[in-house]
């Protein structure tokens, strides 16, 4: 096992003519002790039927089970926790933003654990 934390800090895509969502992915890293912060990765928001997902493109040196684990878990997360629905009829520049609070990724385990950051 390795010792991985990934903060999410923000999604932003536009409506591509497609009808999918690109954009970019802002996180922090902690890894061994060492942070990386304000990282970006590409991200595409597709939509399969009713089913919405994400596909987040991993930063150069994560391309890690650990880091696949955590794009599902985003999925889970973003879908059916918060349910947050992309709106490709939004008027205006369709626009997909999320912005994360106070949470993080511990990928050290088996499995990934959403926690809160302690205050």
């Amino acid at each position: 096992m390795s010792y991985l934390k990934i903060y999410p800090k923000l999604i932003i895509a536009n409506l591509n003519p497609e009808g999918d969502f690109e954009g970019f992915f802002t996180l922090h890293i902690e890894q061994y002790g060492l942070q990386a912060n304000d990282k970006k990765c590409d991200v595409k928001i597709t939509q399969e039927g009713d089913q919405w997902q994400i596909w987040v493109h991993p930063l150069a040196g994560l391309e890690t089970p650990q880091f696949k684990q955590f794009v599902e878990s985003l999925n889970d997360y973003l879908f059916s926790v918060l349910k947050v629905v992309p709106n490709p009829q939004n008027a205006g520049l369709p626009k997909f933003e999320v912005f994360f609070d106070d949470i993080y990724f511990d990928m050290s385990g088996q499995e990934p654990v959403i926690q809160k950051i302690p205050v």
